[in-house]
């Protein structure tokens, strides 16, 4: 079985010798196939017989089994000389194990505060000074008076 990795590039190499045929205008290409889909990936036969095939990242493009072929084509002949299985695997992978919260966690108390007072000279609340506004009137209000008075000056 042969493996593939989804999450990064693979690079299929393999060695091929060929008689008869010239390996100047051989090609190759890889096929994989799963019950997804069927990719075809193009590559490369060196002079030395050394065959190159990149294969781009398969996440999201194939199914996690299937089967590869590899294909050579040399002065109008096809051949078939390889076949097998593949398994798609990640190559980085991470798993996490959550542990159950112990009952008293560790960082429990809250923050405290120490104020020390130097000057105990005692001020004036707000609230104070509100209530003595609300109890003088108001010079530019006028009461029923005032506007009675106002009214018959004018008669």
């Amino acid at each position: 079985m042969y493996p593939l990795y989804s999450d990064k590039p693979n690079l299929f190499e393999c060695q091929i010798q060929l008689e008869g045929c010239s390996l100047n205008d051989a090609s190759a290409r890889l096929i994989i196939e799963s019950q997804q889909n069927s990719l075809m990936f193009n590559g490369e036969i060196d002079n030395n017989g050394t065959c190159l095939i990149p294969v781009k990242k398969l996440k999201g493009l194939v199914s996690e089994n299937g089967e590869m072929k590899l294909e050579v084509i040399a002065d109008d002949m096809y051949f078939n000389p390889w076949n097998s299985e593949f398994d798609l695997k990640a190559s980085k992978k991470l798993t996490v194990e959550v542990k159950q919260q112990t009952k008293t966690p560790i960082i429990e108390s809250k923050p405290k505060v120490k104020v020390n007072v130097i000057n105990e000279t005692p001020k004036k609340s707000k609230r104070r000074v509100v209530e003595s506004r609300r109890k003088k009137p108001h010079k530019n209000i006028l009461t029923k008076k005032d506007i009675k008075s106002l009214l018959n000056r004018f008669k």
